[in-house]
């Protein structure tokens, strides 16, 4: 049977033609095919998060100059399907894991139209991959795609249901196809993008939250886990997961997530001790960036001062104010108790800073210090830097300024 892709007006004609006598198939599809269509993608600072405050970034106000495009080297190749699923079986895609956990990925019935699309050689989109390890590549743009391919082809754990063509295949699995049909997911012909070697890390991010558009959209923070592994094995990223398994830290902060926001939070406090709190001039997002970069360009004995700086904090913050730590319901009791990073921000790295004693000193005198925090909490110029355009210069330095200022004044009066 041969066939012809034609587009007439906005749909697009499938039309089959069987050997004589000739019957000709006809099947008039919308461009958009819903078969391999995915998620619309959910900005970050919109995820629902039961143990953080919704946040309002406001508008981006970065003056960085873009990337240099010369620099960037990504090559085309047309690969048969067969030839990435030998990597996948292989472990030389990273499907991360953590992704896979998510409660947002595609159900049965989409991923089975997926598998529906490749057996009539209906065109699915182009995957694009980090190929500077190539004994591993990380997915910029197609890890739904592969991930389905992997559960019916190599996992064969996903039962073909609500099939719209292919009706005699539901409630089958891949060893119950027809040689013919599995020949024809491994010749199935994809297109495929490589970020080659020697593209600039921060490019690499720049392209990677370009391309990844369609779908269910990674987190900023799994892009900057998948960028990281091709930097010293991962160590910026693994620096951040042990901290988050830390008892220390999860007191203060519920582990409800699976979608690197906890690791997001350490990173954002890790970010403004890298990086002077007054040089911030960039949108949070490319800070972060940053962050991550300068992470893992460290030496272990930088890393491990910073994990136990941050710790040091986190109990700090605990013993003061117990289950309110990082919250506004400290100055709300009847008010929802759920972090709000900003203020996480501002106090974690403010805590940091000052040494043991220090430290210390404010345990001693905590109810004094919760007072004026629960005061501050109330004061709109504050309450305005962790609740409205948090990310914008004037909120950032409004509120490390006023934190810092009360920490100040409470060391200082506790010497008079």
């Amino acid at each position: 049977m041969g066939r012809i892709d034609a587009y007439v007006g906005n749909r697009l004609f499938l039309i089959f033609a069987t050997e004589p006598p000739t019957l000709l198939i006809i099947i008039a599809t919308e461009p958009k095919i819903d078969t391999y269509v995915e998620m619309e993608p959910i900005e970050t600072n919109q995820l629902s998060e039961d143990e953080f405050e919704s946040e309002d970034f406001g508008e981006e106000e970065s003056n960085e100059k873009p990337f240099d495009p010369s620099k960037v080297d990504v090559t085309i190749t047309t690969p048969n399907l067969g030839a990435l699923i030998s990597r996948l079986d292989n472990d030389e895609i990273d499907l991360m894991p953590d992704f896979q956990r998510s409660s947002d990925l595609w159900s049965k019935q989409d991923q089975s139209r997926l598998i529906e699309s490749i057996l009539i050689r209906l065109p699915i989109p182009a995957f694009y991959f980090d190929a500077c390890e190539d004994a591993k590549w990380q997915v910029v743009d197609g890890l739904q795609r592969l991930s389905a391919i992997n559960n019916f082809v190599l996992k064969k754990n996903l039962v073909l249901k609500n099939l719209e063509f292919l009706t005699d295949y539901d409630g089958k699995k891949y060893d119950a196809l027809p040689r013919s049909l599995t020949r024809r997911i491994d010749e199935f012909q994809t297109s495929v993008y490589l970020i080659k070697p020697g593209t600039p890390l921060e490019m690499k991010y720049a392209l990677f939250n370009r391309i990844n558009t369609g779908g269910l959209k990674l987190t900023p923070q799994e892009i900057r886990h998948a960028m990281s592994q091709s930097v010293r094995n991962g160590v910026a990223s693994d620096f951040l997961t042990k901290i988050v398994s830390e008892g220390t830290f999860k007191k203060v902060v519920e582990n409800k997530s699976n979608r690197q926001a906890h690791q997001e939070l350490v990173l954002r406090h890790m970010a403004f001790v890298l990086f002077e709190v007054d040089d911030y001039k960039s949108s949070l997002p490319k800070f972060l960036d940053s962050a991550m970069i300068e992470l893992g360009k460290l030496e272990d004995s930088h890393l491990e001062t910073l994990r136990n700086n941050f710790l040091d904090a986190m109990k700090v913050a605990f013993d003061i104010f117990g289950k309110d730590t990082f919250k506004r319901s400290l100055a709300a009791p009847t008010g929802n108790k759920v972090v709000n990073k900003p203020l996480f921000e501002a106090i974690s790295v403010s805590f940091a800073s000052i040494n043991n004693s220090e430290r210390q000193r404010l345990v001693e005198c905590k109810v004094d210090f919760k007072e004026s925090l629960k005061l501050m909490l109330k004061e709109t110029k504050f309450v305005n830097s962790i609740t409205r355009s948090t990310a914008n210069t004037e909120s950032v330095l409004t509120r490390f300024k006023m934190v810092r200022d009360l920490i100040e004044n409470q060391l200082v009066k506790d010497l008079v």
